[in-house]
């Protein structure tokens, strides 16, 4: 695969979720959160997948998926924020308007390290966010990543726990809830190169 061959494209057709799903089990498979499941697929937070406040972005080579991100508007479903982070989610709702979330980062394992699909996919997604009326957009990281996450999007964390990723695991991750400004960040991501200039539908 080369990179020179990426599309980027919001998902329509929800008949290749399960596509997402294994994408997903084998990016935390390889990552050491979770131990390998029976069905090869991981679906986080399923309550978010098929809502009208959720957009899922897809990177995307010779038909194969290769990268994944979504992003979401606070609604009735909530956001993926509020399983770790309730007490904090409570209180910025009372205090922000417009609140939105960039949830299920997953790429193949030879992409993973490339910053540009990473960034074009956050990109995308609060481009996307911002003309739905996003305003901030929230993030879960592990604390490891916190660093990054800054520098590229300029992402404040607000608030850090740690979880069991997997009951089954002796792995606890530190993760931070981080928020950025999505106009901020997508005006300044849209003045960087970019391998994909539109988005798609797939």
């Amino acid at each position: 695969m080369k990179q020179n061959k990426l599309t980027y494209k919001t998902l329509t057709n929800f008949n290749r979720l399960p596509e997402i799903y294994s994408l997903t089990h084998d990016t935390f498979v390889e990552s050491g959160l979770i131990l390998p499941k029976e069905n090869g697929q991981l679906n986080l937070y399923p309550h978010l997948n098929e809502i009208k406040e959720t957009t899922i972005i897809i990177a995307e080579c010779d038909g194969q998926i290769i990268a994944t991100n979504s992003v979401t508007l606070d609604g009735e479903m909530g956001l993926h924020t509020d399983m770790y982070f309730k007490e904090e989610m409570d209180f910025l709702r009372k205090n922000n308007s417009n609140l939105g979330s960039s949830w299920r980062i997953a790429t193949k394992k030879e992409f993973r390290g490339n910053i540009r699909v990473l960034m074009n996919l956050i990109k995308h997604s609060l481009t996307i966010g911002k003309e739905k009326g996003m305003k901030s957009s929230l993030f879960i990281f592990e604390k490891k990543n916190e660093r990054i996450y800054k520098k590229l999007i300029g992402a404040k964390t607000i608030a850090e726990k740690v979880y069991n990723t997997d009951p089954n695991v002796n792995h606890q991750m530190h993760m931070v809830l981080m928020i950025a400004d999505v106009e901020q960040v997508s005006n300044s991501l849209g003045r960087k190169p970019s391998s994909s200039k539109t988005i798609e539908y797939a």
